[in-house]
């Protein structure tokens, strides 16, 4: 009885002097008080799920967040973590096909190493209902960029279908990723870097703790990303540290076949830092501590600049091995997984790719240099007659090698040792937009049903969304996103299944086999060799 009692004055409503009323939960002792949002749906803003990570905190691994007494304003979502400025830029070169840059929001960005909040949308607050499933969105941005509340990542709509949706904020770049020998020497698990992906794993630990005050259930969690987010959740289901943290798992565009670099690798971008900032050699952690958050998001910048990246890494620790060596393995966590990604993700990631001579010499040139001895069979898969045909096809090409055919790896591997597998391929292209195709992050707004101001949106569109929408939240409620009216959604297994997420919805096989068979065997052998 007493824990009931308890329990229930978990959760309680208030009441304004306006007569205004508004949702409160207590998460590890402190009282929040959001907002509601529609009839049903109630939101937390800028909940902190650990102890903002500055001065002797930077470069470490989060500490527990400390309750405050009182209530906890939970109504304004919390800055990102510290980056450049990038993602709108790169969002208008999107909608300047389609002529609308002047929707994009202009808002400038406000960032702080002070960034570990997370946001909860629930439905469920007053536990009239079962506890509901929850679905924690890991975004995307190349570990670089991003935040958890852009306004494509609002959870209104997906809380409506009967989830409780969680998005988190995680370090980015040199604050996130960042390795250097002195980190790693004074750390007990003789790791440094990987703060971000420490970082989602204490976002997880507080869901754990604390999703059943807002009406979710802890024994189903859902983590889904996209691009660097979906990466991410392979890496965690790579890392002994999440292991019992979620029990599925929704990729987008992001498998775990990306490069990663080995701790004694990656230990050269911290000291090229250290030695940007003129940090003191004989104690570079002091300096490197001590200096001003723009300061050092400008030395990261020089070392990227330089070739030097910030990103995951195979530390021994949180990522025991290179990631795609451990699913080669069989030793990943073995949830229930849907996956996929895009028909051309790449007319968005020029940068990514490597530059190709607008003729149809320099393009064979190209396919020679990027696959050897496969050259003649790919040019055969991706021909090229006349120059203006040499752009469509290398994105296609590329695509293919950095996106479709390590998502197939993927499932196979997570196949291969037993667990439900759903592979997809988003193929819908924009009106106005053919030069884009479905291009990387297209199927974001469709996931959490908000469209984009800058995209057109026609009938079609609505209803792919409802459809993405319902597999989602099946998916996050069972393992399996079947059930509704919408399409057969088929298992993959031996004849490579997969289901088409597009003007139309129908299910198909062996999507890209042909190049994927070709593809693979380079993949590989890179791995091999250490990531």
């Amino acid at each position: 009885m007493t824990r009931f009692l308890f329990l229930a004055l978990a959760v309680v409503w208030s009441t304004a002097a306006t007569g205004q009323s508004r949702p409160r939960a207590i998460a590890d002792g402190e009282t929040l008080e959001g907002v509601s949002v529609g009839p049903t749906i109630a939101v937390f803003r800028g909940v902190p799920f650990a102890a903002p990570p500055v001065g002797e905190l930077r470069w470490r691994p989060p500490t527990r967040h400390r309750p405050r007494t009182g209530i906890r304003n939970a109504t304004e979502f919390s800055a990102s973590c510290a980056q450049s400025d990038r993602l709108q830029a790169w969002l208008k070169s999107i909608a300047a096909t389609f002529g609308t840059v002047a929707k994009v929001d202009a808002t400038p960005m406000v960032s702080s190493e002070d960034c570990l909040y997370l946001n909860v949308w629930t439905g469920n607050l007053s536990r009239r209902q079962a506890r509901q499933p929850v679905m924690v969105w890991i975004h995307g941005g190349s570990n670089l960029n991003g935040e958890g509340f852009s306004p494509l990542y609002d959870g209104n709509a997906l809380a409506m279908k009967g989830v409780v949706v969680v998005t988190i904020n995680y370090r980015l770049g040199v604050f996130g990723f960042m390795a250097h020998p002195a980190l790693t020497a004074e750390s007990p698990n003789r790791s440094s870097g990987n703060y971000g992906l420490l970082d989602q794993i204490e976002a997880l630990r507080w869901v754990a703790r604390n999703i059943s005050a807002f009406g979710g259930d802890p024994g189903r969690v859902t983590v889904f990303g996209e691009s660097a987010g979906s990466i991410d959740i392979m890496h965690l289901m790579a890392s002994p540290l999440a292991t019992g943290l979620f029990h599925r798992a929704i990729a987008e565009s992001g498998a775990p076949m990306a490069a990663i670099a080995l701790l004694t690798l990656a230990h050269g971008a911290g000291v090229a830092v250290g030695k940007a900032l003129a940090s003191d050699s004989a104690n570079p952690l002091l300096g490197l501590r001590a200096a001003p958050t723009q300061a050092v998001l400008a030395a990261g910048a020089r070392v990227m600049a330089g070739g030097q990246l910030f990103g995951p890494i195979a530390d021994g620790w949180v990522i025991p091995d290179v990631t795609a060596r451990i699913f080669e393995a069989g030793n990943q966590q073995r949830v229930p997984i849907l996956i996929g990604s895009n028909a051309l993700e790449l007319s968005t990631l020029r940068v990514f790719m490597p530059a190709v001579e607008r003729t149809v010499g320099g393009y064979e040139k190209w396919v020679g240099q990027t696959f050897g001895a496969a050259t003649p069979r790919i040019l055969a898969l991706y021909p090229v007659k006349t120059p203006d045909q040499v752009d469509g096809r290398s994105l296609e090409a590329f695509t293919d090698v950095l996106f479709t055919c390590p998502t197939r790896i993927a499932a196979r591997a997570m196949a291969k040792v037993g667990t439900p597998v759903f592979l997809y391929q988003f193929t819908r292209v924009l009106p106005g937009g053919e030069t884009l195709g479905a291009f990387h992050s297209i199927e974001i707004a469709y996931v959490f049903g908000n469209p984009a101001p800058w995209l057109p949106r026609e009938a079609v569109d609505e209803r792919l969304s409802a459809a993405m929408m319902a597999y989602w939240v099946r998916f996050a409620a069972t393992g399996d996103p079947n059930g509704g009216s919408e399409p057969q959604w088929p298992r993959y297994g031996p004849s490579a299944e997969y289901l088409e997420l597009g003007s139309t919805v129908r299910a198909g096989r062996a999507l890209k086999h042909d190049v994927c068979d070709l593809i693979e065997p380079g993949l590989r052998a890179r791995w091999a060799a250490g990531g």
